[in-house]
């Protein structure tokens, strides 16, 4: 899947900053440095991982650690919430037509389980 990388590549950021006290700048560029190729090898485009880093520095640089939060928790979730805030920041029902079919797109990566997910969803109500 897509985000596979991402996810393995976050949870070897928490490891690393396991024992520490602060983000420190130095921290946060080699996070973001992860975050960034993972994000590119994933094919989203390189415009929207600027500024999707740009953000989340914004947001973690310098902050304290959250009482119940390492600083590698601290930074997945900074960018947790900001990717769910670049997908859309809401959930969405589909709007079934009354008269059968309803016609909805998939869009995604190649691999990323569309035809998996489509069967399931003709399945189901």
């Amino acid at each position: 899947m897509a985000f596979e990388g991402l996810s393995s590549r976050l949870q070897a950021i928490t490891r690393k900053l396991g024992g520490k006290a602060r983000i420190t700048e130095s921290d946060l560029k080699e996070v973001m440095r992860e975050v960034k190729l993972a994000l590119l090898e994933a094919d989203v485009n390189y415009k929207i991982v600027k500024d999707f880093i740009n953000t989340v520095q914004e947001k973690a640089l310098g902050q304290d650690v959250l009482k119940s939060l390492t600083p590698g928790q601290q930074v997945i979730k900074i960018v947790r919430d900001e990717m769910i805030e670049l997908l859309g920041g809401t959930i969405s029902k589909i709007n079934f037509t009354p008269n059968p079919p309803t016609i909805i797109m998939l869009v995604g990566l190649q691999g990323s389980r569309k035809n998996n997910n489509s069967r399931k969803a003709c399945k189901s109500p």
